[in-house]
């Protein structure tokens, strides 16, 4: 077991402790913000904004994230280099799952606490695509019209009587069939998992070029020669001296 110093007259073990337990604390904090982002969202979501808003607005940030990560650590050295890609994949994606699915959950949430159902009958189904979801048309008894309702457990068909429950504060969106239940949270538990995961490795990352910066210019030993230009003697000086 190592128990010398280093260069600089630190001890091995100690330093190896500080390091680790700096790494913890970055993770910690990056975990935390990422966290605090993802109960905003539901925030949000759930009193005041439609869902996909949300979700653009997150799908931009993680993206800038990832370009600006990506470009910083083409500077670092090759062994680092490894595992900052490998740590910052691995949270971007957790990011982008726990994101989410903070704001879908969010989203059935507002329809289970305070959904209503009403009376309808679906005029059209719009069958999604690779890139879209299979949505209907419904139209309600006071003969307003309703696009864009999700399904629900099942695949209506044209004519058929059904209800629907729609979110009277206005942001959740429409649901076919009776108000679901609660929302399932092991997917967006599984990504802050991850998230703090690759935040374990930024943080070790982070360290270990935060031990390399020169923070500050180091002292020189004390029989040094003091910096700037020398005095010139003095003729007078010299041969007093001599």
């Amino acid at each position: 077991m190592a128990t010398g110093a280093d260069g600089r007259g630190v001890p091995v073990v100690g330093r190896a402790v500080v390091r680790g337990a700096s790494a913890v604390g970055l993770g910690a904090v990056m975990t935390g913000v990422v966290a605090g982002l993802g109960w905003l969202s539901m925030w949000v979501v759930y009193h005041w904004v439609f869902l996909h808003v949300v979700e653009v607005v997150v799908m931009l940030a993680a993206a800038a994230a990832l370009f600006l990560g990506l470009a910083a650590g083409a500077a670092y050295r090759p062994a680092w280099w490894k595992v900052s890609v490998a740590s910052f994949v691995v949270f971007a994606a957790g990011w982008l799952v726990f994101e989410d699915y903070c704001v879908s959950m969010a989203d059935q949430q507002a329809l289970h606490d305070r959904g209503t159902t009403v009376p309808a009958v679906v005029v059209k189904v719009h069958k999604g695509d690779q890139n879209s979801s299979t949505t209907v048309e419904v139209r309600l008894d006071d003969g307003s019209r309703h696009g864009d309702v999700e399904l629900g457990d099942w695949m209506p068909r044209t004519g058929e009587r059904t209800v629907v429950t729609m979110d009277p504060s206005g942001p959740a969106r429409s649901r076919l069939g009776p108000p679901p239940g609660p929302p399932d949270a092991t997917a967006r538990n599984a990504g802050l998992a991850a998230v703090a995961v690759g935040s374990l490795g930024l943080g070790a990352h982070l360290t270990g070029l935060l031990e390399t910066a020169p923070l500050r210019k180091p002292r020189p030993p004390e029989d040094a020669t003091p910096a700037g230009p020398r005095r010139r003697r003095r003729p007078w000086q010299r041969r007093r001296q001599g």
